[in-house]
């Protein structure tokens, strides 16, 4: 009911603006096209917020609630004016880094955060690292999206087969891990099926694992995200020693909505260590910490994370070295907070 007021609002405020129609509808029609669906009243609101008065972007944050519709889409708007694209291209890379210096930034990082929430405590905290029980699973890697997938000739946004879409990450992730000694679960079971119903069925999956091994401490949903603006799908991307790695972004949810989430403090200060983590030893690899007002399924341990890595327009290469990097980084900060 509240979305449906907020829209209700945003209308009269837009009517009294007497923004015109030209200024929203070319965008809003060309993401129906790509989406290939027909244009729900939430991407409407959305989009008619992005292209009328910046002041009512925070009404847009709310409104878009689903994982792969982050806020870079609405932060696109800090990028610097880069060359004209050459005719047909339709994918631009884009440097989202927390340390780029267009993110306001908290001692090596950034945050994007979509709720009323006061983090400012949170922003100069550090939180005990994970406690692991040698010769016991400590990490476990699943994906709620599991059909996500990256560029690919045919067009494709989402496929099961694993060796192109998340799960090739996930288990990318897992070879790091179980390489320094970390024992790692990877659930690879296709959960988005019915994809209105794949955060619980994921739930209720991840659930299942930690009552068979309560040794775990570190659970993480590997996905890639989507970026989009004006008809040019955005892929975050850098260097790391001469080598094209899909930045990543953690997603930290809250209880905002009502869920029970009585940890969600500690699970976004450990996120922003390990952001920091990733600064200190991979440059620009890290985008801004993302706080959320829904849930997500972040509340299994203090150490649990939503990881996008890449987006869509990302190559599977970049996303894989992408998710071994941040491996790597976790692994360095829970021996060196």
């Amino acid at each position: 009911m509240r979305k449906w007021i907020s829209i209700g609002l945003m209308l009269l405020i837009i009517a009294g603006a007497g923004v015109h129609w030209k200024s929203w509808l070319p965008s809003a029609t060309a993401f129906a096209l790509r989406q290939y669906q027909p244009l729900s009243m939430k991407n409407i609101g959305i989009f008619l917020l992005k292209h009328t008065d910046p002041m009512m972007r925070n009404v847009a944050r709310y409104l878009a609630s689903a994982p792969e519709e982050t806020q870079d889409e609405l932060f696109l708007y800090f990028l610097e004016e880069e060359e004209p694209m050459a005719d047909g291209e339709s994918m631009q890379a884009a440097n989202l880094s927390a340390i780029s210096g267009i993110y306001t930034e908290y001692d090596g990082t950034a945050v994007a955060n979509a709720t009323e929430f006061d983090i400012s405590e949170q922003l100069n905290e550090n939180v005990k690292m994970p406690t692991f029980t040698g010769g016991e699973p400590a990490i476990l890697i699943y994906h709620t999206h599991t059909t996500e997938c990256y560029r690919n000739e045919e067009g494709i946004i989402n496929t099961e087969d694993e060796s192109q879409n998340v799960v090739a990450v996930g288990e990318a992730m897992k070879k790091v891990f179980e390489a320094a000694g970390y024992k790692t679960i990877h659930l690879k079971t296709v959960l988005n099926r019915d994809f209105s119903k794949a955060y619980p069925t994921a739930r209720a999956a991840v659930e299942k694992v930690l009552e068979e091994y309560p040794s775990i401490q570190v659970v993480l949903d590997v996905h890639r995200d989507s970026i989009s603006s004006n008809g040019v799908d955005y892929y975050p991307v850098t260097k790391v020693d001469g080598k094209e790695a899909a930045q990543i972004m953690f997603v930290c949810g809250t209880d905002a909505k009502g869920l029970s989430h009585p940890q969600w403090r500690k699970n976004f200060t450990y996120a922003l260590q390990l952001s920091r983590k990733m600064g200190e030893l991979y440059g620009e690899l890290s985008r801004p910490v993302n706080l959320r007002r829904d849930r997500f399924n972040t509340h299994f341990t203090p150490y649990t994370l939503l990881v996008e890595v890449g987006s869509s327009a990302n190559t599977l290469s970049q996303a894989i070295y992408g998710g071994e990097l941040t491996a790597k980084a976790m692994i360095e900060l829970w021996k060196n907070p």
